[in-house]
């Protein structure tokens, strides 16, 4: 079940979700997030998850709040408030994905302290989070991911993206994750949000070590039809880029 409540600032809002996600709570919440934003242009979330119905149960309400993406892109800061371990872990990706907004997770008991977390102002966004790698074939894109994305990065992989697909029809890209701490379910969805033109995507190659990167991007792969994705650890590179070849 989801409910709403207020906040100190009238910029900020809070939920609880305890149980199942049912349909009546979300119906509310997107309409508090939606009056909030008419009313101040930004917003900012607290997410109190005491219980969840399941994986299944949060994926459905992950998948409501994308259906809307208008208000989630008018979040600039989201603290979740969890004793799951798999959601702190979520988190992790969502937050390297979601270059508008910043998030991050606090125990259930540490209320008082997301809450003065929400009402510091963000911070100014600056990157160095994305750096070009010569692959020594010009049909394909290098690109590793050393940090969080911010908008300016995406901006970036969007024009490079257009580039390839002007001279060769689609890009084929090498992704590899470097160093950026975070993990999570969401990856290939985030991907999906945060490239506005991903169908001009013929293959992904993603590099990394992380021990849930090949399993992500299996399930991703099921869920991107006309993009074919395949996850490399950082030992097998000259084998990523020959299957992009």
């Amino acid at each position: 079940m989801i409910s709403v409540f207020p906040l100190s600032q009238s910029n900020l809002l809070g939920f609880t979700l305890d149980g199942e996600v049912d349909e009546e709570g979300i119906r509310k919440l997107m309409m508090a997030v939606e009056a909030k934003v008419l009313t101040h242009g930004k917003l900012r979330l607290l997410g109190n998850i005491k219980s969840v119905g399941g994986f299944q149960s949060f994926q459905t309400f992950w998948n409501t709040l994308r259906t809307k993406k208008e208000l989630w892109d008018k979040i600039e800061k989201y603290a979740i408030l969890t004793d799951h371990a798999w959601l702190t872990t979520l988190t992790g990706s969502i937050d390297w994905l979601t270059p508008r907004m910043e998030i991050k997770t606090f125990a259930l008991n540490e209320g008082e302290l997301a809450h003065a977390w929400l009402k510091i102002d963000p911070t100014p966004q600056s990157s160095e989070a994305l750096t070009e790698i010569d692959l020594g074939d010009t049909r394909l894109l290098g690109l590793a991911i050393v940090g969080k994305m911010q908008v300016a990065d995406y901006d970036r992989i969007n024009t490079l993206i257009e580039e390839q697909a002007a001279k060769f029809g689609q890009a084929r890209i090498m992704l590899e994750v470097v160093n950026t701490g975070f993990s999570g379910q969401a990856l290939l969805e985030d991907i999906k949000a945060g490239i506005k033109n991903y169908k001009n995507v013929e293959r992904m190659a993603i590099i990394g070590d992380q021990a849930w990167l090949k399993t992500t991007v299996k399930l991703g792969d099921l869920l991107t039809p006309g993009l074919e994705l395949a996850a490399f650890s950082t030992t097998e590179r000259k084998r990523a880029i020959a299957w992009l070849s």
